[in-house]
């Protein structure tokens, strides 16, 4: 609050002193907040009081987000299949040890964390799961569809098994993820579905020619969603990250088909081979970078904002159409 005074009401002394004082109190409430915030990771605690779902979180951007959000105030529910070998997926996935874990690591940060074991196939799985962390927690505001699995070859090397498995999961999963969540973001008068895609969900990849329409279909269904849910004030936004050190990209399966002359790839030479392409001269991102695209659109600064896709791709789009 200011009071009105007239111009020549104060002394040139007075001012200087008014002034410093009120200098000395900015600097004191700046401290305050600077001290705010490194206590939580110099991240607002914006989401102080919500609830966030993320699906695929026991590892990756998953469990990036969710450090992210959770950083941000959110009590965090981890879903995950939790399984290492599942059929028709050419790398190992999670573990039960994973998810754990990952709560420990949410937990450490101060907020209530759930976990739950479970497929994104299964729409009743996410149902009962989502059920669980508004009953417990009181709310579902964001939820963060994330779980997918990659594959890797020529066309023609895909048995029928392997496209359902990576259309099951990346397709159908992000559907039914979206069934389960909007009754509940209905009920409470909205909420943020914020959905992981991929660069190669803007472009053609002969080497993930499988994969790559997935991540398209995901975009897609964003903006369907987007229209289906906008007058429930639900928001629909994409994150499309490219090159991500994550479990999905560095392991053997996948760097071997990325570097087919190469007896030893390493995720670290694949980025070297991108980076020179890069306009910022970098070929990969970190899980961070991405994690905190999803804060982005979980926040105030985007309550008003849907069927947008935020590209996380250190500049690979300056070269793409439009």
């Amino acid at each position: 609050m200011t009071q009105d005074v007239k111009p020549n009401a104060i002394s040139r002394r007075q001012a200087l002193r008014a002034g410093t004082v009120g200098a000395l109190g900015a600097a004191a409430a700046m401290m305050q907040t600077r001290g705010a915030l490194a206590q939580t990771g110099g991240v607002s605690r914006e989401l102080a009081g919500k609830t966030a779902f993320i699906t695929g979180s026991a590892r990756g951007i998953g469990l990036a987000s969710a450090e992210e959000l959770a950083r941000a105030g959110a009590d965090i529910a981890l879903f995950d299949i939790a399984t290492v070998d599942v059929p028709n997926v050419q790398y190992p996935l999670a573990s039960e040890d994973d998810l754990l874990a990952a709560k420990a690591r949410i937990e450490a940060v101060g907020v209530r964390c759930l976990t739950f074991k479970g497929d994104v196939r299964d729409k009743a799985a996410q149902e009962a799961a989502m059920a669980q962390t508004v009953e417990a927690f009181g709310s579902l505001d964001v939820v963060v569809a994330n779980a997918g699995v990659s594959q890797a070859g020529a066309i023609e090397d895909f048995s029928d098994e392997d496209i359902s498995a990576v259309f099951d999961i990346n397709v159908a999963g992000v559907v039914k993820t979206t069934q389960a969540a909007v009754p509940h973001m209905r009920a409470q008068g909205g909420g943020r579905l914020i959905f992981i895609s991929s660069g190669l969900g803007r472009v053609g990849n002969d080497l993930f020619p499988v994969y790559t329409p997935t991540k398209w279909a995901v975009i897609g269904f964003a903006k369907s969603a987007a229209l289906s849910y906008g007058r429930d004030n639900i928001m629909c936004n994409v994150v499309a990250p490219g090159l991500v050190r994550t479990p999905l990209a560095d392991n053997a399966a996948i760097l071997g088909k990325m570097m087919p002359n190469d007896p030893n790839p390493t995720f670290d030479a694949v980025s070297a081979m991108i980076a020179p392409s890069s306009p910022i001269g970098i070929g990969h991102h970190e899980v961070e970078d991405v994690a905190k695209a999803v804060l982005f659109f979980s926040g105030e600064a985007t309550a008003r904002m849907t069927a947008e896709v935020l590209d996380v791709s250190y500049g690979s789009n300056a070269r793409n159409i439009g």
